[in-house]
This record gives structure tokens, C-alpha cells and sequence, in this order.
């Protein structure tokens, strides 16, 4: 898998002061934007200058909830109000809306001249992820995708001590929670979360993280073969993604990604010749636990993170207060989470759909 190609005939990227606050324009009025509302609040280098959805009443409703000054009910509206010259500019936005959107709001923000930061997933399909990439690079702006585990204290702990286990032989890393809209969905309604037209399903919300962090950990792999259950509607409710790495550093390596909208989670491992290093969540981990002759006790080490409120807006918070430094620094994206990983990833998760038989109306499109 090829990264997209860079171009060269740009300006040297531009630096601002370190105290200079980075101003976000925010789409979407729903959880995400209320999570990155509060990561602001903790950030003291960051403030929302403005938000926009398709209900305008909701955007109204989540400016003033935020004390945010301005709401729009369309990206375009937003866009143009708020433009480097503007009494109110916008540098970077963040792209909360349905999974089905991200490339087409990401793509739109940057060839108007503004940074992005999407949530994740960070595209539907490769096609997408690397048209978005292109955009970026012709623009010369910074992207980034919002997967907070990059940047959070458990998986730099996970970094710092993985070597200590020499050469890993199996991975298992579950994403598993019951879905808050999994009662809706089996009343007779359709939520967002199981829309296959919206990129819905278990893999794009929680598959993400354990394929995601797998390839940061370990890079890029060589084959993906997938298994889940699908629901009448058309996505996936829960399933099994293993990535093999053949070759190179890590040949030999299956890591198993375990996901699911109908069960509870279990932990995450990963096993060397001796040692067992396990952690709670592979999206944030807190209980790091590594057990066999690797421990300084010659049996377990307890190598877990303190942490105080475990809100996701201030999980977010480590997230948003990289963003902020790499957009002052003038970077284009980010060296912990670069941009070739979050394409890879995209495309991992477009092979699982496929092999499963889970098809979204932009896998028509290539």
C-alpha cells in the first residue's frame, strides 16, 4: 500500500507564535462536537469561533449551550464567513459529521484554505482517504485524522514498554461495548450507528481502534482476512478482523481485532516467548499489566496510568492540544499519526467490509 504522492511547489509552511489560540470552526451539534467542546474548555490554546449543521436550530442551540459566537446551517455558510480576512477567522475545522461525509466536508474545508482535523474513521473508502490526502498536500494545509489514541498517555506507556517483550508472536486487541443504540435499532428505528448509507456498523465505530492501533504499533501488514454478523439492515453488529504480517520486521505476527456493538469487551494482550503484556481498552488504556520474567518481580509489574476524569472530552484534550502545537508549529500533518497510517487503516477496514459482505453506496464508487 503506497502512500499518496506529496507535492513539492509549495510555500515553506508558515509558524505562529506559541501563544497565538488556535480557532476552530466545529460541524456537526451531536456528541462528537459536545466531547470536542469540552476538550476545549481544558485547552487554554484552543477556542471555537463557530459551528454548523444541517438544523439550524441545533447549531443555535449548541453555540449558545458552548459560548460559541456564531451558527450556521451549512459548511458553506461557515466557510465564507470566516476566512482569513474575516473579523472572526477560522484555522482549523473539525469535521464531527456522519462517517459518510468526512471526505466530502474534509475535501471541501481544505481547497477553501482552512486546516482539518476528521474524526474517525477518517474516510469510507481508500479512493477517499487518499483524494483527501491529495487535498491537503495541493491546498498545503495540515490534516489529521482524530484518533485519540495516538496521542493519549496509556498507548505511550504500551510504546514505551512493548519492547520489553522481544519478539510478539499473537496480538489480541478487543473493541467491544453494547451500543446505547442497539435498543432503538431492535424497536423498528434505523440510528445513525447501523445506517449503512451514513457508514454505520461495528467495524467503522469500534473496529477502528484495534485495527488502528495495531497498525501504529506495527505498521503496515500484508493480509486481511474478516468474519463478522450482520444485521438485516445491511452492517455489521460484531466480528473478527486478523491481520497477518508475512514479512519484515514483524513476520510471523497475527494480530486478532475483536469488535462488537453486542457485548461487553474483554481484555487486550500481547504475548512474546515468555511475557504477557495486557491492557483494559485499546482505545485508552488505564490497567497495564505485564506478567512473566520481563517484570521487575520476576512475575507481574503493574505499569498502569492515573488519571483523574475519564470523560471523553478530556480524553480528547491530549488530542486537541497536539493539534493545536503542530498547526502553530506550521506542520502539514503529524509525525505520531501520519497521514499514510490513517489511509492504511481505511483500507484495512474497506477489505473487512467487503469480505464480510457489509457494502456502503461510496464502495460503488471505488
Amino acid at each position: 500500500m503506497s502512500e499518496p504522492s506529496r507535492t513539492t511547489d509549495t510555500a515553506p509552511p508558515t509558524r505562529l507564535p506559541d501563544d497565538a489560540p488556535i480557532r476552530f470552526g466545529v460541524i456537526g451539534a451531536g456528541f462528537i462536537a459536545r466531547w470536542f467542546a469540552e476538550a476545549v474548555a481544558c485547552e487554554p490554546g484552543a477556542q471555537i469561533v463557530a459551528v454548523t449543521s444541517v438544523h439550524r436550530e441545533r447549531a443555535a442551540a449548541f453555540a449558545a449551550e458552548h459560548g460559541i459566537a456564531h451558527a450556521y446551517a451549512s459548511l458553506e455558510e461557515m466557510l465564507a464567513a470566516h476566512g482569513p480576512g474575516s473579523q472572526a477567522p477560522i484555522d482549523v475545522v473539525h469535521v464531527g459529521s456522519p462517517n459518510s461525509l468526512h471526505a466530502q466536508h474534509a475535501i471541501a474545508t481544505l481547497e477553501a484554505g482552512f486546516h482539518v482535523l476528521v474524526e474517525k474513521p477518517f474516510a469510507l473508502t481508500r479512493s477517499q482517504a487518499e483524494a483527501m490526502v491529495e487535498a491537503a498536500r495541493a491546498a498545503d494545509r495540515f490534516l489529521m485524522e482524530g484518533w485519540l489514541s495516538a496521542f493519549e498517555p496509556g498507548v505511550a506507556r504500551l510504546r514505551e514498554h512493548l519492547p520489553r517483550l522481544g519478539r510478539l508472536h499473537r496480538v489480541v486487541l478487543s473493541k467491544e461495548q453494547f451500543s446505547s443504540r442497539m435498543e432503538v435499532y431492535r424497536s423498528g428505528g434505523l440510528p445513525p450507528a447501523f445506517d449503512p448509507a451514513l457508514g454505520g456498523g461495528s467495524l467503522m465505530d469500534l473496529g477502528i481502534y484495534p485495527v488502528s492501533l495495531a497498525i501504529h504499533l506495527f505498521g503496515e501488514l500484508d493480509r486481511v482476512t474478516a468474519t463478522g454478523t450482520l444485521l438485516e439492515c445491511g452492517v455489521d453488529a460484531r466480528g473478527t478482523v486478523v491481520l497477518s504480517y508475512d514479512f519484515g520486521e514483524h513476520a510471523g505476527l497475527e494480530v486478532v481485532c475483536l469488535h462488537s456493538k453486542t457485548s461487553p469487551g474483554t481484555q487486550s494482550s500481547f504475548a512474546g516467548d515468555h511475557d504477557v503484556l495486557s491492557i483494559d481498552d485499546c482505545q485508552w488504556p488505564r490497567r497495564i499489566e505485564l506478567r512473566g520474567p520481563a517484570a521487575e518481580t520476576g512475575a507481574s509489574e503493574d505499569l498502569s496510568v492515573e488519571r483523574g476524569v475519564q470523560a471523553p472530552g478530556h480524553q480528547l484534550a491530549y488530542e486537541l492540544a497536539e493539534v493545536c502545537r503542530l498547526v502553530r508549529a506550521g506542520a502539514r500533518e503529524s509525525d505520531l499519526h501520519p497521514l499514510s497510517r490513517s489511509v492504511a487503516a481505511v483500507g484495512v477496514l474497506q477489505e473487512a467490509r467487503r469480505q464480510v459482505g457489509v457494502r456502503f453506496p461510496a464502495d460503488e464508487q471505488g
